[in-house]
Parts: C-alpha cells; sequence; structure tokens
C-alpha cells in the first residue's frame, strides 16, 4: 500500500470555513481545495457524553461522541453512494497532522460549492418556473430514497439532519451532504422516513418567501409519488403513534407561543394534511 499523502498546516484557523459544533477548514489541496471536517471540536468530552446519553437514550439515535459521528458520516457515505445518491467524495489516501486535528477525529472532503435548495427556491433571480421544476426533480429524488429504506429496513438512508440546508443543487442533479447521526432502530425507519418528510417540508416552508409557500405545498402533494406516505408522515407528526410523544407535542402546542406560528411543524403539517384531504 503506498504512503498516504501528509497535509502539514502549524494553525488550520486562517482556513476556517465554518463553525457549528463541528469544525470546517477550507484548505488548499491539489491545485484546488479540499474541507478538513474535525467532528465536534468546539464541544468538551463532557458535554460529548451528556448529549450522547441523551440522544441514545431518550431519542433512539447515535451518539454525539466524535468518532461516533465520523464512523457513521462515512457508513452514510458509502450507503448513499451504493444507491446511486451523490455525496461528498472523501480523500481517504491523505492523512492530516495539525494542531486539534486528532487522528480518527476528522475527514478530509472534496470541496463542491453550489446553491442550497433552500436557498435556489427563494432566489428571485431564478424564474418561478425552473424553481419549481427543480423541486419536482428533488421530490421524485427524495422519494426514491424513502422508497428504499423502507424496503431495506436501512436507517443510514433517512436523513436525520434532513433540510433544504444540507442538499446543493446543481444543473445535472441534487448533492446531499451532513450524515453524522442516524437513528437505530431498523424496525421504526417507516416511522423515522415520516420524521423526515415533515422536517424537510416545513424547513423550506418557512424559508421560502410566503407568496411562494402555498405553491410549495401544493406541488408537494402533486410530485411526490406516494401521497398515503404524506398523510401518514402529517397524521404521526399531529398525532403521533406514541402515547408519550402524543401527549408531549399536544402539550407543546397548547403551551408555547412559537408552535402556534403559521410557519411552525404542527401548522405546516396540518395545512400538507388539508391539502391531501381535498
Amino acid at each position: 500500500m503506498p504512503p498516504l499523502e501528509c497535509l502539514r498546516f502549524e494553525d488550520l484557523s486562517p482556513y476556517l470555513l465554518l463553525r457549528n459544533g463541528n469544525y470546517l477548514y477550507k484548505v488548499p489541496f491539489r491545485d484546488d481545495f479540499a474541507v478538513v471536517k474535525v467532528y465536534f471540536g468546539s464541544r468538551g468530552g463532557f458535554a460529548n457524553l451528556v448529549k450522547s446519553a441523551e440522544n441514545v437514550l431518550l431519542a433512539g439515535q447515535t451518539s454525539y461522541m466524535p468518532r461516533t459521528r465520523r464512523r457513521i458520516e462515512r457508513e452514510c457515505l458509502d450507503v448513499w453512494r451504493r444507491h446511486g445518491f451523490r455525496v461528498y467524495e472523501t480523500y481517504d489516501d491523505v492523512r492530516v497532522e495539525a494542531p486539534g486535528c486528532p487522528d480518527d477525529g476528522y475527514t478530509v472532503f472534496e470541496y463542491r460549492d453550489g446553491p442550497k435548495l433552500n436557498a435556489y427556491l427563494a432566489d428571485a433571480q431564478v424564474p418561478e418556473s425552473e424553481r419549481f421544476d427543480t423541486y419536482r426533480r428533488f421530490l421524485l429524488e427524495w422519494s426514491r430514497r424513502h422508497e428504499l429504506a423502507i424496503a431495506e429496513r436501512e436507517p443510514r438512508l433517512v436523513h436525520e439532519n434532513g433540510d433544504g440546508k444540507h442538499v446543493l443543487v446543481f444543473d445535472d442533479g441534487f448533492h446531499w451532504f451532513d450524515f453524522e447521526m442516524i437513528w437505530r432502530s431498523a424496525a421504526r425507519v417507516e416511522e423515522q422516513v415520516w420524521h423526515e418528510i415533515v422536517q424537510y417540508v416545513w424547513n423550506i416552508h418557512k424559508s421560502i418567501p410566503e407568496s411562494l409557500r402555498g405553491r410549495l405545498l401544493d406541488e408537494t402533494v402533486t410530485s411526490y409519488p406516494d401521497l398515503a406516505r404524506l398523510r401518514a408522515a402529517c397524521l404521526s407528526f399531529l398525532e403521533h403513534p406514541r402515547l408519550g410523544w402524543r401527549m408531549a407535542r399536544r402539550l407543546d402546542r397548547t403551551l408555547r407561543a412559537r408552535a402556534r406560528k403559521p410557519t411552525s411543524k404542527y401548522n405546516v403539517a396540518q395545512q400538507l394534511l388539508d391539502r391531501l384531504a381535498s
């Protein structure tokens, strides 16, 4: 096996691209750039441990521990690629030596930029017809992944951190990213898909101009191939099949003012359900 190419930096801070719990650095690489992702470098080990316990025991997800997040993301990248979905490539033949970049605590990704789905759908410089043509194509690819996840009972095909900020739009397709955590139960994949559906529609809905929100919901109903799944997603969120979650959400809607906003998940799910019924 040939030796790994080594990237050495005395200090990564000049290359900081984003800090969102993780640290992402855009570094010069092979006459272009790469992204070095250091997993949850801004949170201490004890905080990660506490958050992990909450996540594993209460939410049924994988943990926040940096090495676990790295492992899960790399597993998901492999699974998504195998099923034909476009994700960032990784440079596994490269190692990084830099302060604050621990062994097995980072991944080196290709650098590729483009408009995120939310921003693209909100961009007044793009004709509205083109934006919704793209959204209809997105719905077909999105639905195909949901079908596969359910058929194979594969939690790694559910986008746990799914929203329009984690999809890039290119002329020839979509580019998906951010796979650090998954739900752990293969038996509950369908329920996890329902959660993803509401999460995506709500996130995109609140991110685009108010004048387009009704059309977004109409297009979702018209172009998502499985209306029964859309309906089940809305019903699951509004009247969760598990008693504890159902009671918690009823309490949430009663007590929290933001739950009653027009752009809340509850109201978006209800609006989508109303359209499905009409």
